[in-house]
């Protein structure tokens, strides 16, 4: 640095100084009634916290555009026969810009009875969902993933999702729920903060901490769905959390997680597939995956958070091809309504609708509005 601004002689240095100086006594002093008085929600108001991440935020949030989303990778979890699954799940992802990594699917039948955790009654279909998602949780702390997204081979989103994962970027780069000052790795290097182990954001069934409703970050987000779009249980959370009337279908909650079901898209940090490993696995199971994840955020085990509406959402065709965890019935149809009367809800543009249209060709058509080459030439 420069001896002159450190030790002025001449007049301007002098003012040069004692202006600099002013200024980092003011941010100093903000900063410290910022995180001595926080604010009702737990944590610090989005201006003061924006003091933090401001500097860096533009850069973190335009990883939200990566094939990764921002995340360490994308993971999704299918059975090793579900190769219709596998290829819906390849070309949805090809279409939206996100690179996915296949975590096999496990047949509960095969999990050694010494594999099986301390207190799980559980029958095999039930029990090799809960060992897929334990592997994906391995591979985390295998890869040293700083984070990971993980879903399941079943899902629709919006097409829109990178310009929805970069808005849900901003909020948690200014997430008034957290308890601890973000540290300079995470100013720098975590689009969603690290002060979580599970954010979920495929859930289809919800409800937030009856005693902690005041734990809520509501925000704009131009790609939430209609009312009429998204599911009565959403609904519902959303108006215990004080989004109502207008708001709905046009904002969108983070809040602390206390009973999502359901695994269909949700993402860990290393930390946080550590602990669900101990929790889930070195300790024992005590029901189903899904149920077993919320139980322990119950007990306040684990810590996380909840998107509503979802991002992430079941895709079905009716039929015995919308689920893996049961006996096939002979009576059943297999095929059902099929991708072509598929649907999905808490979408407002759903990305598998939109990539049919956007791949639809009609080749002959095209050719006959066209003309015939001699009516070309005389073009």
């Amino acid at each position: 640095m420069n001896r002159a601004i450190l030790f002025p002689k001449s007049g301007h240095m002098k003012y040069l100084f004692l202006a600099l100086t002013a200024g980092f006594v003011i941010v100093f002093t903000i900063a410290s009634y910022a995180w001595s008085h926080p604010s009702h929600h737990g944590g610090l108001s989005v201006p003061f916290q924006s003091l933090f991440f401001s500097q860096s935020t533009s850069g973190l949030v335009s990883t939200a555009w990566n094939e990764s989303l921002g995340f360490g990778e994308v993971l999704y979890i299918s059975m090793p026969y579900r190769t219709d699954r596998q290829d819906s799940m390849g070309l949805l992802s090809s279409m939206s810009g996100i690179k996915l990594t296949l975590i096999d699917g496990v047949d509960g039948d095969d999990i050694n009875v010494k594999a099986v955790p301390d207190s799980a009654n559980l029958k095999p279909s039930v029990l090799g969902c809960w060992r897929a998602h334990a592997d994906a949780w391995r591979y985390v702390i295998d890869n040293n993933l700083e984070t990971a997204l993980i879903l399941e081979d079943d899902i629709d989103w919006d097409k829109n999702i990178h310009q929805i994962f970069h808005d849900l970027s901003v909020q948690m780069q200014n997430n008034k729920l957290r308890l601890d000052p973000p540290t300079d790795h995470e100013r720098t290097s975590a689009p969603y903060g690290l002060d979580w182990d599970l954010l979920f954001m495929g859930q289809c069934l919800d409800m937030a901490n009856p005693q902690r409703l005041d734990l809520v970050q509501v925000y704009d987000d131009p790609n939430v769905p209609s009312r009429k779009d998204t599911q009565e249980v959403f609904l519902k959370q959303m108006e215990s959390l004080g989004v109502v009337g207008d708001d709905v279908g046009k904002k969108r909650l983070l809040s602390p997680a206390y009973g999502p079901a359901c695994t269909m898209g949700y993402a860990v940090t290393r930390r946080g597939a550590q602990r669900l490993l101990l929790n889930l696995s070195y300790i024992g199971l005590r029901g189903p995956v899904d149920n077993d994840m919320a139980w322990t955020l119950q007990d306040g085990k684990i810590r996380g958070y909840t998107v509503t509406p979802p991002l992430f959402t079941a895709w079905r065709v009716g039929g015995q091809k919308d689920s893996d965890n049961y006996t096939p019935d002979k009576n059943q149809p297999i095929a059902g309504k099929g991708n072509k009367g598929g649907s999905s809800w808490n979408l407002k543009t759903s990305a598998r609708i939109a990539m049919v249209k956007e791949l639809e060709m009609h080749n002959w058509v095209d050719y006959n509005n066209r003309g015939t080459v001699e009516e070309q030439k005389e073009k």
